[in-house]
């Protein structure tokens, strides 16, 4: 991506995290001159999630805020799958509906997992993030690409915990070895490079630039 080719005045992360918000804003510096978390809007409302897959649940994201905002707006949606459960209990994108509960809290979605992963041999605690990322227009079109990140998840889970992100204590990337939590900059650095030039990739061949 060529940094004097401004593709928006503005754009819209469609996110109220402000870790994410910050991520693409830095990541995005190029391609609009103004980037705006949802916060930063005073929006307070958000669209029923009901896509199935992350791919239609980023879209729905996308779709909602832009119609709200009339701006371009980017959002992302994941689902977590793993090696170790049989089909009829992945979560997939309901992360955190767990015992029939809705939005479990950080410590419930601990306890939850770790109980699973007691009883789960070393070697066979793998699974991946299935990652949707999407453009969403004011005039309804949407453009989506999604990315497989593999990981091992541990027991017991580090005693590093990220408020917020409870996950990031009980698994982490496939070639670092060691849960999220624990990775340090240079590592969390590394570990994006990858995803960030196909984001990057992603807003030249929407636009052509």
């Amino acid at each position: 991506m060529k940094e004097e080719k401004i593709l928006f005045k503005e754009l819209v992360i469609g996110s109220k995290n402000p870790a994410k918000v910050e991520r693409f804003q830095k990541l995005l510096k190029f391609i609009a001159e103004k980037i705006y978390g949802l916060s930063n809007l005073n929006i307070s409302t958000k669209p029923e999630e009901i896509g199935n897959t992350a791919e239609e649940n980023a879209e729905i994201k996308a779709r909602y805020y832009s119609k709200l905002t009339n701006l371009p707006v980017f959002a992302e949606d994941e689902s977590l799958f793993v090696n170790f459960l049989p089909q009829n209990r992945q979560p997939g994108v309901n992360v955190r509906r767990i015992d029939g509960k809705e939005e479990a809290t950080d410590e419930e979605l601990l306890v939850y997992w770790e109980n699973i992963l007691k009883d789960i041999p070393r070697e066979k605690r793998k699974g991946h993030w299935h990652i949707s990322y999407c453009l969403g227009m004011p005039d309804g079109k949407v453009f989506t690409i999604s990315k497989d990140y593999p990981l091992l998840f541990f027991y017991p889970s580090s005693k590093i915990k990220i408020p917020g992100w409870p996950m990031s204590s009980l698994e982490g990337p496939e070639n670092f070895k060691k849960p999220h939590s624990e990775l340090t900059e240079e590592e969390v650095d590394i570990h994006r490079i990858e995803t960030d030039n196909e984001i990057l990739s992603f807003f030249e061949k929407a636009f052509k630039v």
